[in-house]
């Protein structure tokens, strides 16, 4: 009998200590696995291919005039009896009837891999909001839309072109970006930090694209959130004359680590913030007792920089916060304090001293808010009181 009382305490005493350390286990298994996956896309880059070949190729050739995008418009070149596809065609269509915009090419990632193409997952709701046509009539266009994308893809013969004549380019493109990919540990390091996790993590690479765009798409499905960041090319690294028989001869332009940082990390460090800042109502609502902050002389800084209003640039304060924090548990210090004072000194990030300071309370009290998103209102409320709205 007591040595049945002693077993039963020593199981409790081991189910006690496996709830203490498991989530210290999880963020160390998490820190330590590679889930980032960098990748080229064929559904990208055939749909890419295909906007280049359509009016908003033809916008942002005219637009943005040689040397810019050497590349594409070598490979488009090389396509061009296909400007009259029907893949094309529906492109212009839905162009001219604000279906997309200029260059919507992440559409390619609610599909499943060409040659099939059929759509998995729904698009964003502003896609099926339409003045003449129903969201049920929306969705049969999009159905034709992905029809004749599979059959440009046979007919444009492009497996082909991607594993055979095309191939070499595209090793080519790989070794590139072999050189500026993010640390292994980073995704794990953000999902322990942030306290949230997503099911995978996609960084896409492009040849066939325009450069210097650089887009990020968050893909739910029933298991749950996939994160997809898409990095063209740096114009300022890609060579201004290609040679597609003399691979030697130019670069793709994806040699600049900082370039590369700055659009896929920042980017992959937004989608943390997807339900609390963008779903959250709650929080949204809770953002706007401190809407003063977002003073003239920041909004002219702001917009400056594409950011029109004050969640943005809240949003904007807490994701660069985050970057620096990576690079310190990366160890990479001297990047850490560089970006920080470029934030704050050149970019008019003027509330990141505060803001870091506060999440020093966030960082020391993770039981009580296991996630970003538990903290948001305590971190709102503490700014508003730093920085009472009679200060400004």
């Amino acid at each position: 009998m007591r040595i049945g009382l002693i077993l039963i305490l020593f199981i409790i005493l081991i189910i006690i200590s496996c709830k203490h350390t498991k989530p210290q286990q999880v963020a160390k298994n998490s820190e330590n696995t590679t889930r980032l996956e960098i990748q080229i896309s064929e559904n990208l880059e055939t749909l890419a291919l295909i906007f280049n070949l359509s009016e908003a190729g033809d916008i942002q050739f005219n637009g943005n005039p040689a040397p810019r995008a050497m590349l594409s418009r070598t490979l488009t070149k090389e396509f061009a009896q296909f400007k009259n596809h029907e893949a094309v065609n529906i492109v212009n269509y839905l162009l001219n009837n604000d279906f997309v915009d200029l260059y919507d090419i992440l559409l390619s990632l609610y599909y499943t891999p060409l040659p099939e193409f059929k759509q998995y997952s729904e698009f964003p709701p502003i896609y099926y909001e339409n003045d003449s046509l129903s969201p049920a009539e929306v969705k049969a266009v999009f159905r034709k839309f992905a029809i004749s994308v599979g059959q440009f893809y046979k007919d444009a013969h492009m497996h082909d072109f991607f594993n055979q004549s095309g191939k070499p380019l595209y090793d080519k493109l790989r070794k590139e970006v072999d050189q500026v990919k993010p640390d292994n540990r980073y995704i794990g390091l953000m999902e322990s930090y942030y306290g949230i996790r997503r099911i995978s993590y996609h960084i896409i690479v492009s040849a066939l694209s325009f450069n210097g765009i650089g887009r990020s798409k968050t893909i739910t499905t029933k298991e749950g959130k996939n994160v997809y960041q898409f990095v063209s090319s740096n114009p300022k690294t890609e060579s201004d004359t290609i040679d597609l028989q003399h691979l030697d001869s130019f670069t793709i332009g994806y040699t600049d680590k900082k370039y590369f940082r700055e659009i896929a990390i920042h980017e992959l460090g937004h989608s943390f913030f997807q339900e609390s800042l963008r779903e959250s109502q709650e929080i949204r609502e809770k953002l706007k007792e401190i809407g003063y902050l977002f003073t003239d002389s920041l909004r002219y800084d702001m917009l400056n920089q594409g950011y029109i209003d004050w969640p943005m640039c809240f949003e904007e304060h807490l994701v660069r916060l985050g970057e620096i924090k990576m690079a310190e548990l990366l160890g990479d210090n001297d990047f850490a304090l560089t970006y920080e004072k470029e934030c704050l000194n050149q970019r008019g990030f003027v509330y990141m001293p505060a803001m870091k300071a506060i999440l020093t309370q966030y960082e020391s009290n993770r039981n009580t808010y296991p996630t970003m998103q538990d903290f948001i209102p305590v971190l709102i409320d503490s700014l508003k009181s730093r920085h009472p709205a009679k200060s400004i």
